[in-house]
């Protein structure tokens, strides 16, 4: 699958990558690339040499 860089979402959040006392949340309408923005974060951070086992994840749906 293709990502798209979001470079404007991206820059807004490059500041808070290595910050670990802050937990990242990301919030928004159903498909609009909440998920895509955040493997594209984590390959970025993959890159910078962080390990695999420090990059967590979570795909959280909520059902009303």
């Amino acid at each position: 699958m293709k990502l798209y860089r979001r470079e404007n979402y991206l820059r807004k959040m490059r500041g808070f990558f290595h910050d670990t006392g802050i937990i990242k949340v990301i919030t928004g309408v159903r498909r609009c690339g909440k998920s895509c923005l955040m493997q594209t974060i984590a390959e970025k951070l993959r890159l910078s040499g962080i390990p695999e086992e420090n990059i967590e994840l979570f795909h959280i749906s909520c059902c009303n």
